[in-house]
């Protein structure tokens, strides 16, 4: 019996982003400027390939400073981006430590380090405990920004401060359900003041897309990556 042929489609873009790349080539040259071993906090990317094959090359991943015994070896903070007390508190042990945050991490930490300072309150739509989430909410003053993760939250969520409202996103999300997210906000609070460009990552946006468009033609679609 002849075998069906089977055909393989490619979704395209695809692959790592610029940014995951980047921490990636900083953590390499990290190991190749001072030697292993090189510490790393949380994992640099949420990939076990990537995280296993920069172990076997001098990286020790931790999550926190303390479990750094040896304090005069380098640390680098992954691309999610870190609270401010983690680069304060390597300052304070001496550490020399390495920002291998994404540049559109960091982008929404200024974003909404400048919203802060004029007095608004900020709205982070993004997921709980994630390290991005985490970092960026470290940016700001606790009680000052205040995180959605669904339209429950946007229906729900009552300005206790009385002052004005923007909100800023994690940089990779779902670009469909963000969107009805913040078209929930935008109904509740007709006032509340948007970034002049998404937050959301273009890599984000168009592999979404890419996928959307390519499913169409598939019978079975498989993702490759870790969780």
């Amino acid at each position: 019996m002849k075998r069906k042929e089977i055909k393989i489609l490619l979704a395209a873009p695809r692959g790592f982003c610029a940014g995951v790349e980047r921490a990636i080539e900083i953590v390499k040259k990290s190991i190749d400027k001072y030697g292993a071993p090189v510490y790393v906090r949380h994992e640099i990317v949420h990939n076990k390939y990537v995280v296993d094959g920069l172990k076997k090359i001098g990286a020790i991943f931790v999550e926190e400073l303390e479990e750094i015994k040896d304090k005069s070896r380098p640390v680098i903070f992954s691309a999610h981006g870190v609270p401010k007390k983690v680069p304060a508190e390597a300052e304070k042990l001496k550490m020399e430590y390495v920002d291998a945050t994404c540049p559109l991490v960091s982008k929404v930490h200024r974003e909404a380090e400048n919203l802060n300072k004029n007095g608004i309150q900020i709205l982070l739509i993004g997921h709980k405990n994630h390290p991005e989430v985490i970092g960026t909410m470290g940016q700001i003053p606790k009680g000052e920004i205040d995180l959605i993760e669904n339209i429950y939250d946007a229906n729900n969520y009552q300005n206790k401060s009385n002052k004005k409202l923007a909100f800023v996103t994690q940089t990779t999300l779902s670009v469909d359900d963000t969107k009805e997210i913040i078209l929930a906000l935008k109904k509740k609070f007709p006032e509340i003041k948007e970034p002049k460009k998404e937050d959301i990552c273009y890599a984000t946006t168009n592999r979404q897309a890419a996928v959307k468009k390519i499913a169409e033609k598939c019978d079975m679609f498989f993702v490759i990556g870790s969780r």
